[in-house]
């Protein structure tokens, strides 16, 4: 008896099940195919990679980027460590962009930066890199998207006439040093404010000693407000702290040239009055034409000026 139920259920499978289970393996496999064929071509992958200290910059960079992703059907990833525990060296980032087979990169670089490699895709072909932060002309790149320093210098000597008013001290820090594009940046400041009947005391000694001379500037009895341009973002920070002194005169009026997320804090406290800095989300926009018309044309803009943008900060209570 039971070798014949073992039969009839052979017989089954035999004559129903298996060839239905054909039939539907059949329609899956061919449903499979005709679904991949429906796929469109893989969108272009556009990294944006930084270190953790200029997140806040490369968030609105990438912002700028993906507005317009859709015009160059792309996704834009952005890839900075959240914090600094989780912080990767931009050779890492590089690796990480060459692992993914990125169509290409917009990589903030700090100056004093590692020597980087040329990111490469798995078929050996360059990844176009777009640089913002600081030019290094070791680093193999199709663009540098920066600031035009001589207009940052105009701009930064009418943002601070109109914040001058009769009594006020004038003062300019700079520690950048002999960096060819601040003489630039100085130039047309000092030509601007000068046509302005206005002589600011300039301080351009080290972070420190200008720190040290400031501090006396600014923190006798009874000083007067000043208006304070800094044009490196140390100095700015530098001076934002001289502001926690008990004799700090909170008049005082802070502009500083450039952004990063400590003088974002200070601005969004009040401490720092103005911000001029590149337009980031610009930055972003024109990093996207230019790796996009390299691929196009093999051609790019070795230096694209993105423009300036002016932030204010909270007013103080």
């Amino acid at each position: 008896m039971k070798l014949r139920e073992i039969s009839i259920t052979i017989l089954v499978f035999l004559t129903v099940i298996f060839p239905l289970s054909f039939v539907i393996f059949t329609y899956i496999s061919l449903q499979s195919i005709k679904h991949s064929e429906e796929i469109p071509k893989s969108k272009c992958h556009i990294l944006v990679i930084g270190k953790t200290e200029n997140n806040n910059f490369l968030n609105n960079v990438y912002k700028g980027a993906n507005s317009v992703s859709d015009r160059y059907d792309a996704v834009v990833e952005l890839h900075v460590p959240a914090s600094k525990a989780e912080e990767s060296s931009l050779s890492s980032l590089f690796e990480y962009a060459s692992f993914v087979n990125a169509d290409g990169i917009i990589a903030y670089i700090n100056e004093n930066s590692e020597k980087l490699l040329p990111p490469v895709k798995s078929d050996g072909s360059p990844i176009p890199v777009v640089t913002v932060g600081t030019f290094d002309q070791e680093i193999e790149q199709i663009s540098f998207i920066g600031n035009n320093y001589s207009e940052s210098g105009r701009l930064l000597a009418r943002t601070a006439i109109e914040e001058w008013q009769n009594g006020m001290n004038f003062f300019v820090i700079n520690s950048a040093g002999k960096n060819p594009n601040y003489s630039n940046l100085m130039n047309t400041l000092s030509v601007t404010l000068r046509n302005a009947r206005l002589t600011p005391v300039i301080f351009e000694s080290s972070l420190s000693e200008n720190q040290e001379s400031l501090s006396k500037e600014l923190l006798y009895e009874n000083a007067p407000p000043a208006v304070i341009i800094c044009l490196t973002e140390d100095d700015s920070i530098r001076t934002s702290q001289i502001a926690s002194d008990p004799n700090y005169n909170s008049k005082n009026k802070i502009i500083s040239f450039g952004e990063n997320e400590t003088i974002s804090t200070y601005l969004n406290k009040g401490i720092i009055h103005t911000v001029i800095s590149v337009d980031q989300e610009n930055t972003g926009a024109r990093a996207m034409k230019e790796i996009f018309d390299y691929k196009k044309n093999k051609f790019a803009n070795s230096y694209v000026y993105a423009g300036l943008q002016i932030k204010k900060g909270e007013k103080k209570k």
